[in-house]
């Protein structure tokens, strides 16, 4: 019986868990009462992403030893997976509670009340995980994130490095290193502990679907003569809309250019004159010499971040949408953001946070808002006060040209903040306490969009306040007065 669970261990580590989990079948049709081979078949359907078989499991390891720890744990963790957090807490507490000198469940515990925004009590179980297993690089890296949380970089630097010593291949140890350095203004080093980006579990499929993309020699710098350089969107809309910049850098290089990019960019990186051709990447891939994915830009091009302003603004167009003609201030919203990105649930805001704006007499609100987040406009009963402009949006460039013929953009930290920094409207940006590496920490300007401003909360969830910055920001710029003194 030995043998043939050291035979599944061993297929289990090498990938191969169907041909795992037949042995442990076997296993367990003559131990079928030992909980441990309950929790190693749970930990292989975990790994293939069978979540609720590998649950069942667990409480079948439970039931069998009511005091299994570890399964607890990991059982915990399948709930964290679903973002049942205030159940995987509890899970986590349990097996602490058998098992007081078990570091996995202090830094699984640290890591669910990460997700709650419980940030200093998350650290304080790190510490603790630390202190009873100090060469866990995963230890030290889950710290880091709980500090990185509070925006306390430098010592969120020092856990991801730590880990890094200790582990030199921990992926999302030098992925989050990348984004702390960044914030901190370190750039070269932050650009370059970002290409680890393509080492993450969330882009194996990418590469796995575009792997013809990667067939040639990436772009390194170098002058060209009017070599084929295929620049390809790996991530979202924010971040090419963002990095395009860099498009113009590429072409006094002497590159042909080629955009492979995602529907609805693609009429607004047509308007570019430097791109020489646009295909979305739907289609077959064009012949190419060298490939780049855009958020390398920066770190071959200009690392420093010396020329974010050199062709700004990048994206224009004379083209206007036409709105309201009454004289009065014509407002552009959005609320929402893609749910995919990080840290979504603090990005996103209430639409009724617009309320006051929208039942102005003197301001024309526009809702910019796509996808699910637009019926709140029909939800909260806004309809009389806002007017929903989806259906005039059909790509990037039709939500350019509305934006041509407003006045202010105010809007949470999405695609549409990049696009109207990006051609220089005047875009107010809502951001969290610790918001994304390319806003910074504290300053009201963008470094990259000049004619952004940004409103940043000073509690976490408290959009109140921001608005109320807002209001006063309104009074003070268009002689509108929102709220009484």
């Amino acid at each position: 019986m030995k043998k043939t669970k050291k035979q599944a261990q061993q297929l289990e580590q090498k990938g191969k868990y169907l041909d795992a989990l037949k042995l442990y079948h076997k296993i367990l049709k003559q131990e079928p009462k030992n909980p441990y081979n309950y929790n190693a078949v749970a930990v292989i359907f975990y790994k293939m992403g069978r979540y609720k078989d590998a649950a069942t499991s667990l409480q079948d390891a439970i039931r069998l030893k009511p005091d299994y720890s570890e399964a607890y744990s990991n059982l915990g963790a399948i709930h964290a997976k679903f973002k049942n957090y205030n159940k995987a807490i509890s899970l986590y507490k349990r097996a602490i509670s058998l098992k007081p000198e078990y570091p996995g469940a202090y830094t699984n515990l640290g890591n669910a009340l990460n997700k709650t925004d419980e940030h200093e009590e998350a650290i304080h179980f790190h510490r603790i995980a630390i202190s009873l297993d100090t060469d866990s690089a995963n230890n030290y890296a889950n710290c880091g994130s709980a500090y990185k949380n509070l925006g306390r970089f430098d010592r969120a630097e020092n856990m991801y490095k730590k880990a890094i010593s200790l582990d030199p291949n921990h992926v999302n140890a030098h992925f989050d290193l990348s984004t702390v350095l960044l914030q901190q203004e370190k750039n070269l080093e932050g650009f370059k502990e970002y290409e680890w980006r393509f080492r993450k579990d969330e882009m194996k499929g990418h590469l796995k679907k575009y792997k013809d993309i990667f067939s040639k020699p990436a772009y390194q710098g170098q002058e060209l003569n009017g070599e084929r350089v295929l620049i390809h969107l790996e991530q979202g809309f924010g971040d090419a809309l963002m990095i395009a910049r860099y498009l113009y850098d590429l072409k006094e290089k002497g590159a042909f250019i080629i955009v492979y990019l995602r529907k609805g960019l693609e009429r607004l990186f047509e308007s570019m004159p430097c791109v020489d051709e646009v295909i979305v990447r739907s289609s077959k891939t064009p012949e190419f010499d060298y490939h780049l994915p855009i958020m390398s830009l920066p770190l071959v091009l200009d690392p420093h971040l010396k020329n974010l302003q050199k062709h700004y603004p990048y994206f224009k167009s004379k083209k206007k949408t036409r709105l309201k003609k009454k004289k009065k201030l014509n407002l552009g919203i959005v609320w929402g953001a893609s749910n995919t990105g990080e840290s979504y649930k603090n990005k996103v805001f209430d639409l009724r946070h617009f309320k006051m704006l929208a039942k102005h007499k003197d301001i024309n609100v526009y809702s910019l808002q796509m996808d699910k987040d637009s019926a709140d406009i029909q939800k909260y009963g806004m309809q009389d006060d806002i007017i929903d402009l989806k259906d005039k949006i059909d790509d990037f460039m039709s939500t350019l040209e509305i934006i041509n013929s407003l006045d202010l953009v105010i809007t949470s930290d999405t695609s549409v903040a990049h696009l109207a920094g990006a051609m220089g409207a005047k875009v107010w940006v809502i951001l969290q306490k610790i918001p994304d590496w390319r806003w910074g920490v504290d300053e009201n300007i963008s470094k990259w969009y000049q004619s952004a401003r940004l409103f940043r909360q000073h509690s976490l969830k408290d959009f109140n306040s921001v608005f109320r910055q807002i209001y006063t920001a309104i009074d003070k710029e268009f002689k509108i007065k929102v709220i009484n003194d």
